[in-house]
């Protein structure tokens, strides 16, 4: 024999349970449609671009000739991330002042016109990983490992502009 007293609890919890389904269903079918139409709009339609010019594109940005060391500009960003760099490791520093001075220098490097591989390059790559590495300090972490590294790596002088911009003093 059927239960009569506990049916009508057992549909309601049924019930709550499809409407929940249901409801996580149209949900995840909307999030999906959203995302499906995102891509559509954004993806890059190369078929109906033309594949030969016969004049310049007036759309295209100018591209600067790449060189092997920095321009005057991007070699005083590099100075200012060897200085943040050198201040963040400078013992006594807090786990949050290495992590901040870091972050600085990163988005200075961030900057940096592009540069043809070389030894600027690599010694770039270098104060970029360096960087990383201060970045995610955390207190109490040994410092002297990373001092000798950056002793041993080679030297960013190789980056320097070949001129460097006048600047004047108001004082």
């Amino acid at each position: 024999m059927v239960d009569t007293s506990s049916t009508p609890a057992a549909v309601k919890s049924i019930a709550r349970r499809v409407r929940r389904a249901i409801r996580i269903g149209v949900t995840a079918l909307a999030a999906t449609l959203a995302l499906t139409v995102m891509i559509v709009t954004l993806a890059p339609t190369g078929a109906s671009r033309p594949t030969t010019h016969s004049q310049p594109r007036h759309d295209a940005l100018p591209h600067a000739a790449r060189s092997s060391r920095l321009n005057a500009e991007d070699w005083i960003t590099l100075k200012n991330a060897i200085r943040l760099r050198t201040m963040a490791l400078a013992p006594g520093r807090t786990a949050l002042y290495r992590s901040f001075a870091a972050y600085m220098g990163l988005s200075g490097l961030m900057s940096l016109h592009p540069i043809l591989p070389g030894r600027c390059a690599t010694a770039v790559s270098y104060l970029y990983d360096n960087l990383l590495d201060l970045h995610d300090a955390y207190p109490g972490e040994d410092w002297r490992p990373l001092r000798r590294l950056i002793r041993k790596q080679p030297p960013l002088g190789v980056c320097a502009a070949k001129t460097l911009p006048d600047v004047t003093y108001v004082g």
